[in-house]
């Protein structure tokens, strides 16, 4: 049983890149409702064409969800939902993070080079350079890291996918009492 467990874990590290991983909490239920707030350094309107294209210092509020960045082009689609694109710029990825519906404050932050909110589906991608951690205060337990992930901000399930065979999707699973000290980031 052991070498089909080994001969299996590395199978599915090398050869199969798509992990699933979903946690028993959920985001706040009140994020759906919530006006979305924009600024930014710079902004331009198209009120025909429903396209908000934001430059420099990029914020983003709607509830508890803030997703930051250096540009973003937001777009109504015919029905109200909205398409929200964010980059980050040389020096720092584009982030997110949320708040979990949990008696006590716990959070979800991720980062990537593009991260992409779909409003209808209650979704976001987050690429390259990717990565998502739960926190609780200052301190962060369970860290997802990949190349791409998805993650469903309603039901909080991820979906991790390496485009590298050589660069596995990696995550780290805090144990019930965590030690005290912070995960580093390790990409």
């Amino acid at each position: 049983m052991k070498a089909r467990f080994a001969k299996w874990e590395f199978y599915f590290w090398l050869a199969i890149p798509i992990l699933l991983v979903s946690h028993p909490s959920f985001a706040l239920k009140t994020d759906n409702n919530q006006d979305t707030k924009l600024s930014s350094d710079k902004a331009d309107f198209n009120d025909v064409t429903q396209e908000y294209i934001l430059t420099g210092n990029v914020n983003i509020v709607k509830g508890s969800i803030v997703i930051k960045g250096e540009k973003a082009v937001v777009i109504i689609d015919p029905e109200g939902y909205q398409q929200i694109t964010v980059i980050g710029n040389k020096n720092k990825l584009a982030s997110f993070t949320q708040q979990l519906d949990k008696p006590s404050p716990e959070f979800i932050d991720g980062e990537g080079d593009l991260i992409f909110y779909e409003a209808k589906k209650d979704q976001l991608l987050l690429s390259g350079n990717a990565y998502t951690v739960r926190r609780k205060g200052q301190r962060w337990t369970d860290k997802l890291v990949s190349d791409e992930i998805q993650y469903d901000l309603y039901i909080e399930q991820y979906k991790a996918v390496s485009k590298d065979m050589h660069k596995p999707t990696r995550s780290v699973l805090a144990p019930k009492d965590p030690p005290q000290t912070e995960l580093k980031n390790t990409k």
